[in-house]
């Protein structure tokens, strides 16, 4: 517990179940913790295990602004959501409380064209794309894949890979879809390995956190989503060699002072290609590993600013160091497009050693959301192994023990084994 922090009052915004991360690392630092969003309390998991939670929408400003200060409150944060992130930002600035990003740079790294051309102007490579307006669907083939994806979404919503010309309507208007903007990036489809990094800022200090080497579980309708993370990644050195120096000098000249960042790359250890990003907690929820391995977790750090406008009261790039002694393994547990009736096994994983953490972001009653997104991530298991062989061993028997069931007893969970690793 923090004697700093004992008793203030943090207001969370956002009530799903992976929100209630912040609510229990804001309790474990003795922080009184509210959650407001538009939903019932029995659809807010993090309502639920919160001290105190508000019925009001994250836009209704003025009502909420009056709560605020007839509470008493002391910070607001939210996670994991890009669409959060602006109401967040403008919330802070009416209420006068510290936020990690200003209005702007946030625009710029929740958007895909913008956060693309930030990457050219800074000399970090991107993925070859092709304009909408101008695109010829018919250079389409198996050697020339391409993928879609809208400029204004996250989660690997509205993304889809198009392998045919006579699939490109299809593929164009699935993506169109999931973009209030109704805009595309049209990107060639990358054949090689995929790296995330994570940083941790400090006072415009950037400090690199994490590399893993991300599997991914690809949808037959032509979507994808990570189902498995591996930390550190195979490429750490030649990630810090090649690319590092860049991406902080990129975001230093972006105007970037306190928070996380996080990016994906294709890459096959020489040449790199940007492709995400985001300036939030993501559902890697990689501080949990660097919490056991340095001590740090950017969790802890981001309800630490805040409170106080601080990330931390000691140089955090003292202690961060990605280049981790331990392996370390995020695996999402997917599950088919269904509606939870019962789980079966979570009690198992609960008395796993390998296990440090699990994240239920699904619960009965809950539909699992479609394939090929974030939205069909059941749960999330962070473990911790000696080796290659050792997390084979943990994975064939987290398959064979955790289940769970739509209405008619039918098994929801998709196998994995066969994809990853």
């Amino acid at each position: 517990m923090n004697r700093t922090l004992k008793g203030k009052r943090l207001l969370v915004l956002g009530g799903n179940a992976i929100s209630c991360e912040i609510v229990k690392a804001a309790k474990d630092m003795g922080v009184y913790t509210i959650v407001t969003d538009w939903n019932k309390y029995e659809d807010s998991p993090a309502k639920q295990i919160a001290d105190d939670f508000w019925n009001i929408s994250l836009m209704d400003y003025e009502t909420l602004l009056n709560k605020i200060k007839e509470c008493g409150v002391d910070g607001i944060l939210t996670g994991f959501t890009d669409s959060y992130l602006l109401p967040y930002q403008h919330l802070c600035e009416l209420a006068n409380l510290p936020c990690y990003a200003t209005k702007e740079v946030f625009e710029t790294t929740m958007d895909k064209a913008k956060f693309k051309q930030l990457c050219r102007e800074n000399g970090v490579p991107v993925i070859p794309e092709y304009q909408m307006e101008s695109f010829d669907p018919s250079v389409i083939n198996n050697k020339n894949k391409v993928i879609i994806k809208p400029v204004d979404n996250s989660g690997s919503r509205g993304v889809i890979l198009c392998e045919s010309p006579y699939d490109y309507q299809k593929c164009l208007k699935y993506a169109l879809s999931f973009s209030e903007k109704k805009q595309v990036v049209i990107e060639k489809y990358m054949e090689m390995d995929s790296l995330s990094v994570s940083y941790t800022i400090q006072d415009g200090v950037l400090s690199l956190s994490t590399t893993d080497d991300r599997h991914v579980y690809k949808s037959p309708n032509g979507g994808s989503v990570t189902q498995c993370s591996l930390y550190p990644s195979k490429y750490t050195e030649a990630y810090i060699e090649r690319m590092d120096s860049k991406v902080k000098k990129m975001y230093q000249n972006l105007g970037v002072k306190n928070g996380v960042l996080s990016l994906q790359f294709f890459t096959d250890g020489v040449d790199y290609y940007a492709m995400e990003m985001g300036h939030r907690l993501t559902g890697g929820q990689h501080y949990t590993y660097t919490k056991l391995e340095n001590g740090v977790s950017v969790l802890d750090c981001l309800i630490h600013f805040a409170i106080t406008g601080r990330m931390a009261d000691y140089p955090i790039i003292e202690k961060d160091n990605a280049r981790f002694s331990n392996l370390y393994c995020h695996l999402y547990i997917l599950g088919k497009e269904e509606r939870i009736a019962k789980f079966e096994g979570l009690d198992y994983l609960k008395q796993k050693p390998e296990i440090s953490h699990i994240s239920q972001m699904k619960r009965v009653g809950d539909k699992i959301g479609a394939d090929g997104t974030s939205a069909q991530k059941v749960v999330g298991l962070h473990l911790k192994v000696a080796d290659v062989s050792h997390l084979k061993k943990v994975l064939v028997e987290i398959e064979n023990n955790l289940h769970f069931y739509d209405d008619k007893g039918n098994d929801c969970k998709i196998n994995f084994n066969s994809n990853i690793l």
